[in-house]
């Protein structure tokens, strides 16, 4: 008859142990690898169609009209349409302003830099920004006696969703000065 290797059985539930805590570590670095590589291909997205939009806007203000925003029965400032392609777990892109300036998480308006200035951040990742040259000043547009204005006494424009989002620019002038308008809104009061 055999004889029963009593150390053998004991190591039965160790190795099963130890083989169940080597295979929760590796799908856990494996879970905290794709939530990265999801947060870096989102902002990496965001990053693209902000680049995309500075040599857009930097071909308008080369060589478009600006609308003198003061004056009635004008015609229309240079204009650029473009539709930005933005990931679902942006918290925020703004033009102009630093929504978030206390890192708290709570979004208020107003200007940085004079709006030269592009600000980002995607769920679980950092705030991001783009400096541009002191020609890019945006500014909020208000719809008011059919036809854009500025904003109050401007503040920048902050999208708080991701998708598909079509905005217009156009190139207006007030007291001698060059703004880019956003003909939107946004829902963040001053």
């Amino acid at each position: 008859m055999r004889k029963k290797n009593d150390f053998a059985v004991t190591m039965i539930p160790i190795r099963f142990i130890i083989s169940i805590t080597v295979l929760a570590a590796i799908l856990l670095l494996v879970g905290v690898g794709l939530r990265n590589f999801s947060i870096t291909s989102a902002e990496n997205q965001v990053r693209i169609e902000c680049k995309s939009l500075e040599s857009k806007l930097f071909t308008m203000l080369g060589s478009g009209i600006a609308r003198n925003v003061d004056e009635f029965n004008v015609g229309e400032g240079t204009k650029r349409t473009l539709t930005l392609t933005l990931p679902d777990s942006l918290k925020y892109l703004s033009f102009g302003v630093d929504p978030d300036i206390d890192n708290n998480g709570v979004l208020e308006t107003g200007l940085t830099m004079n709006g030269s200035s592009i600000f980002y951040q995607v769920s679980g990742g950092s705030k991001h920004v783009f400096w541009l040259e002191e020609k890019y000043c945006f500014r909020e547009g208000k719809y008011s006696n059919n036809k854009w204005i500025i904003n109050g006494e401007g503040q920048g424009y902050i999208l708080t969703s991701g998708g598909k989002i079509t905005l217009i620019f156009e190139l207006i002038q007030k007291n001698h000065e060059t703004y880019i308008l956003i003909h939107a809104t946004d829902k963040i009061n001053p």
